[in-house]
């Protein structure tokens, strides 16, 4: 359409001239024209905005939509050197931009950003650091001290006066006054001290404590051992004699005190050895009554006699004429004797009872040993058995 190149112009024929036909066609095309342009969003070229809506003409003609912002930097008042910030939403206000400020921001990178600061990495500014960084998130208040939870993790934990009084020790002696507790060489020095060498104890334990020998009787040097060879010397066994000596050996013995001139144990040696003994003693034994009584009693006898082969038996006897003309042989004792006959090989049987009246009887109950007591080999208390060890 005539429009497009810019203003309108009407095309020939159109216009009316006085005297002459005004053509239908041009005539009609150029009212048609004149409706669409009427309808139509007039173009820039024409005079209009080539948009039929305010934010189209805005865009068709590169105008700014109205901005809270935009209408605050159109009121600031600007020189030379001025930058404008924000001071609040869509507030703005200027501050001086200095050449040197200007130097800096169009730094392409970090690096000569550095180069125009004049810092190095290192050694004059510490490079970006994630452990840094979590220091740098810290919440902190009074008698507080920074510690790690993780990788590059920090938190706070509380340091009281007393803590920091034992880090700011210069070194582990003083750091064990402000604890007041000994060292390991001060705990071992007064244990040495407070148990001399020699010393002898029981321990619960298979094994001998640390500073102990079991006292076994072993030959151990004297001169690893030299405070030990000091207190006892050769007194258990001089060992080979020239290096070693021997330790006491305490296994499966009782631990006696040593008389020393008391008189209980005279003339015994100190750490001499000592076999099982028993005293010499007696055992009262209360027998039975040695004489018995018995009341009146008999006692039935018999028996046959041995044969004696043959024999005759000699008699004493008498003769008595008594009154009426008998004569009667009694056994009773007299002046003569008689011999009976022979009657070959023979025994005699005999039997009767015996009378007693009450009697006593004289019984003697000779020497005699005790029978057997015990089991075992050696005589000893109830004991436990504990390990013997002696300080070295």
């Amino acid at each position: 359409m005539p429009r497009t190149g810019g203003v309108y112009s009407p095309p020939a024929g159109t216009k009316g001239v006085s005297g002459n036909t005004i053509q239908s066609v041009p005539y009609n095309a150029f009212v048609d024209d004149l409706t669409d342009d009427a309808n139509a969003a007039r173009p820039i070229t024409a005079g209009g905005t080539g948009a039929t809506s305010a934010s189209a003409a805005r865009t068709a003609l590169g105008a700014q939509t109205a901005h809270a912002s935009l209408t605050s930097i159109s009121g600031l008042t600007t020189s030379a050197d001025k930058l404008p910030y924000t001071t609040a939403v869509d507030t703005y206000a200027v501050t001086t931009l200095t050449a040197f400020g200007r130097s800096l921001i169009d730094d392409a990178d970090a690096a000569t950003a550095r180069a125009t600061l004049g810092v190095a990495i290192g050694t004059n500014v510490q490079a970006y650091d994630a452990g840094l960084q979590s220091i740098a998130g810290l919440t902190t208040a009074a008698d507080r001290m920074i510690y790690t939870t993780a990788s590059d993790t920090y938190a706070v934990a509380t340091l009281t006066s007393f803590a920091r009084t034992l880090l700011d020790d210069a070194s582990n002696s003083a750091a064990r006054t402000t604890l007041d507790v000994y060292s390991k060489s001060e705990v071992d020095n007064l244990t040495s001290s407070s148990v001399p060498a020699g010393t002898v104890i029981f321990y619960a334990k298979s094994t001998a404590p640390s500073g102990y020998l079991k006292a076994n009787g072993a030959a151990v040097s004297r001169t690893t051992y030299s405070d030990l060879f000091a207190a006892i010397g050769t007194t258990f066994g001089a060992g080979d004699g020239s290096t070693t000596f021997n330790l006491p050996d305490l296994r499966g013995e009782f631990v006696r005190g040593w008389d020393d001139a008391r008189g209980v144990d005279t003339s015994r040696v100190f750490g001499s050895a000592q076999a099982a003994n028993i005293a010499s003693h007696t055992h009262a034994i209360d027998p039975p009554s040695t004489t018995t009584s018995s009341d009146s009693h008999t006692h039935t006898v018999s028996g046959t006699t041995s044969s004696a082969g043959a024999h005759s038996h000699t008699i004493p006897t008498t003769v008595n004429n008594a009154a009426g003309g008998t004569n009667r042989e009694s056994l009773v004792a007299g002046p003569d004797t008689a011999s009976t006959n022979s009657a070959g090989a023979h025994t005699h049987t005999w039997s009767g009872t015996t009378s007693s009246d009450a009697h006593t009887h004289t019984v003697d109950i000779g020497s005699f040993t005790s029978g057997t007591a015990g089991s075992g080999t050696d005589t000893r208390p109830r004991n436990v058995a504990l390990l013997a060890c002696i300080k070295f």
